[in-house]
């Protein structure tokens, strides 16, 4: 689709500096073209400046005088991008109806302007809001009520009785109210804990491809209003994830872990079971946290890379951190005494 910029401008929120033209698309402003737009958020980037061949620009208002292109300014040109996109590149929709290939059962009422696609199992039970959208060979299982506009892609399966609020996207292949990992040992083998709770997530998520998150084993699993879940994360039994925070891939939290609200969690993350994390924390990516956060900020337990001579020396010194510990006191204790 093609806009005026004096017309995106107005929609963001922002101001047009420089002439008026067509634009059709977001670039990098590297590669960017003719009746593409491009953003600048750092200064070390004006140069770019001169060698673009971008249409237009987004710019902070500091970075805009003598620049010789149109500019759209603004206080935050990154989120101005980010509106821009959005509005050149609407998300896909389907045209409402049921494909043949389809299995409904009988009692599930499908609104007029609900999509669903090929090989779509929906059981008994379920019910589903305006402009849902199920995508090819995905499992709806029974009982499950899925919000206004929720887009579940090709290849998801949803548990039973799990409820998912609106405006959500549920990736390829995420798994949704399975089984949480309950054992109970008696003897030799390990008997299986029924797990009775259910999976209860909010309006305005997004949960990443190949993620899973499990139903609870006598409390729910919930995640929260703008939770957003990167692809292959682990969401462990009664875990609660509060309102907008945000997982990036390959972290996992484990069973009855408490996660505030505005948290930020990096890729590669493991979080314990059984601990409770603050509102408004940062968590380093590859960070082990074994206990509860009970104070927001940044946080960060990985080992640096290092050369695989130095990592060694620095492996064996580290085993033996607690000899030098009580090494050390006892000379100081020596010290003190003389």
């Amino acid at each position: 689709m093609s806009i005026k910029l004096s017309e995106l401008a107005e929609k963001i929120n922002c101001r047009l500096q420089g002439d008026d033209c067509l634009i059709d698309n977001v670039a990098d402003i590297n590669e960017a073209e003719q009746g593409q737009l491009a953003f600048i958020y750092n200064s070390k980037y004006l140069d770019k400046l001169a060698t673009t061949n971008a249409s237009a620009v987004i710019l902070k208002e500091e970075w805009a005088a003598g620049c010789n292109r149109s500019v759209i300014v603004a206080e935050n040109p990154r989120l101005a991008f980010v509106k821009a996109a959005r509005l050149l590149n609407p998300e896909k929709r389907y045209q409402p109806g049921i494909s043949g290939r389809a299995e409904v059962a009988t009692d599930v009422t499908v609104p007029g302007s609900v999509y669903i696609g090929p090989n779509v199992v929906i059981e008994s039970g379920v019910k589903l809001g305006d402009g849902v959208q199920i995508l090819a060979n995905s499992v709806i299982s029974s009982d499950v009520i899925i919000g206004d506009n929720t887009v579940i892609h090709p290849g998801v399966t949803i548990g039973h009785s799990t409820q998912i609020g609106k405006n959500c996207i549920i990736y390829a292949g995420a798994v949704i109210g399975a089984d949480g990992f309950g054992y109970q040992r008696e003897g030799d083998h390990y008997l299986k804990i029924p797990q009775l709770g259910n999976v209860r997530i909010g309006d305005d998520v997004e949960i990443g491809a190949n993620s899973t998150v499990d139903r609870g084993a006598l409390r729910d699993t919930v995640i929260n209003d703008g939770v957003k879940l990167d692809n292959q994360i682990q969401i462990g039994h009664n875990v609660v994830i509060g309102k907008h925070t945000v997982m990036s891939g390959q972290s996992g939290i484990a069973g009855s872990t408490i996660v505030g609200e505005y948290c930020l969690i990096g890729g590669g993350v493991g979080i314990s079971d059984n601990i409770e994390v603050v509102d408004n924390v940062t968590i380093n990516g590859r960070t082990l946290v074994t206990s509860s956060i009970k104070e927001p900020g940044t946080y960060a337990s990985s080992m640096l890379a290092d050369t695989v001579k130095n990592w060694r020396k620095n492996a064996l010194r580290f085993r033996h951190l607690n000899e030098m510990e009580k090494r050390l006191k006892a000379l100081e204790k020596k010290l003190e005494s003389e």
